[in-house]
């Protein structure tokens, strides 16, 4: 075969490649996001650019023998390198950070395993020679159909199975188990000595089983953590339950005490409000009724209020945090009013991510206005068009650099403070779909975070 031959096959398999590579990172990583016509072009372009440079690369590594080197050092490297390829592409799609565009490509490339393992078997025991037209034909058909059908066959039982949920989950751990990483990590060079070992023509058939096993037990280990995952879920869910239930009796005691001493004052308040109407002075018995609800919804319905608003947060780990800061706010006499427009569900980043940056928000808020006369704090849950935002709001009372705000070492609470925002703004680094907001409005401080959801 001529050099522009083997590039041009070359160039079909790198497509029928970055076909099941998107495919796959759909159902792993969650649908491709919309972010306009020049995104899209680009990834289009990209996407073709990564497939003709592969198989321009590919052939040339046919041509000098450098996947002929001994025990298969050139297949092993050319495969590190395609990962890398990958991961770059993914990262220019999605828009996330490179560790999960790493670890993705490997769990595809392990997954896509399957399906390659499966249409190798119609190759087992046969060497074609190109130069034949009967032997080239034959190896086209493999290439273009056997091994596509193979993958599609492979990426709809990986789709039924709900691997990309647990694969989800395992990726949202803020420490994701060594092991593991290591399989990933090794898999083109455990691949390529079990490939040397079943198309050893000494060895028996069923040796080509052994490739397959393995990838049977690391499906099977990623099965079980994200299983042991879910069991922590589960129990996290419930002491979250348990906390929350216990600060909802709590809120309630306080409620039922404040309604029994409002029924206390009740008779006498309403006789005042009697002779007012007896004597006809209806502007009186008005403000008298308004400041009789102003004074039941200091008493009791602010506290009802926010507990209506925590049912909307339905995100284990958020309303967790919510709860431990609205309980710490209470007994430092720190006003919270919460207001969650839409039910919370969840959102792109990952969940201990958010936690920590939602944490800082608001341990800043609350120093600022901690110890100061009517200390309060507002914050807002919003999703809707595509878009979640946090916004935590509180009076403020000196002044901010904002040039050097965020900045390590940088803090106006004196020694041993500083790293909360720089903390902040490094996590946020890691994803290209957050996008913080500050400013001073009113005389208040506001933080805001955006998170573009499509």
């Amino acid at each position: 075969m001529s050099f522009l031959q083997i590039v041009s096959a070359n160039s079909l398999s790198m497509a029928i490649s970055a076909l099941f590579l998107l495919w796959m990172s759909g159902i792993l990583l969650g649908r491709i996001p919309n972010r306009g016509r020049k995104h899209t072009i680009t990834c289009i372009l990209s996407g073709l650019l990564w497939a003709v440079l592969l198989a321009v690369l590919a052939a040339v590594c046919y041509r000098t023998g450098f996947w002929r080197l001994p025990y298969g050092i050139g297949r092993i490297i050319w495969q590190y390198f395609v990962l890398v390829c990958m991961a770059l592409l993914l990262g220019l799609v999605y828009r996330v950070s490179l560790r999960d565009c790493g670890l993705s490509v490997m769990m595809i490339e392990l997954l896509g395993s399957y399906g390659d393992l499966l249409s190798e078997l119609y190759l087992y025991g046969r060497l074609f020679d190109l130069r034949v037209p009967a032997e080239l034909r034959e190896y086209l058909f493999w290439m273009l159909g056997i091994r596509p059908g193979c993958l599609l066959l492979c990426g709809l039982v990986i789709k039924k199975s709900g691997v990309g949920r647990i694969y989800r989950q395992w990726l949202g751990q803020e420490k994701i188990h060594r092991g593991i990483l290591l399989l990933l990590g090794l898999y083109p060079v455990y691949g390529e000595a079990l490939d040397h070992v079943i198309n050893d023509p000494g060895k028996n058939r069923a040796y080509f089983l052994l490739p397959l096993m393995m990838l049977l037990v690391i499906h099977m280990i990623f099965v079980y953590v994200g299983r042991d995952w879910q069991q922590k879920q589960y129990i996290l869910a419930q002491e979250t339950s348990l906390r929350q239930q216990a600060i909802y009796i709590e809120n309630m005691e306080q409620i039922q005490a404040e309604i029994r001493r409002f029924r206390h004052d009740f008779r006498n308040m309403t006789a005042g409000m009697y002779l007012q109407a007896r004597e006809g002075d209806l502007d009186a018995v008005r403000s008298f009724i308004q400041e009789m609800t102003e004074d039941f919804d200091r008493q009791a319905g602010d506290q009802i209020r926010l507990m209506n608003q925590l049912a909307n947060v339905h995100m284990t780990e958020l309303k967790g945090l919510l709860l431990e800061k609205l309980a710490r706010m209470q007994k430092e006499a720190i006003h919270c009013e919460l207001e969650v427009l839409h039910p919370f569900e969840g959102t792109r980043i990952r969940s201990t991510d958010l936690c920590r940056c939602l944490g800082i928000l608001i341990d800043n808020a609350a120093d600022e206005v901690r110890g100061k006369k009517d200390a309060r704090i507002h914050l807002m849950i919003s999703s809707q068009d595509g878009c979640t935002t946090f916004r935590v709001k509180n009076p403020l009372y000196g002044e901010v650099d904002f040039q050097n705000l965020g900045r390590a070492g940088y803090t106006t609470k004196g020694e041993g403070h500083g790293i909360g925002l720089e903390s902040y703004r490094k996590i946020l680094g890691r994803y290209g779909f957050v996008f913080p907001f500050t400013a001073v409005q009113d005389g208040c401080f506001v933080q805001e975070l955006k998170i573009q959801e499509v």
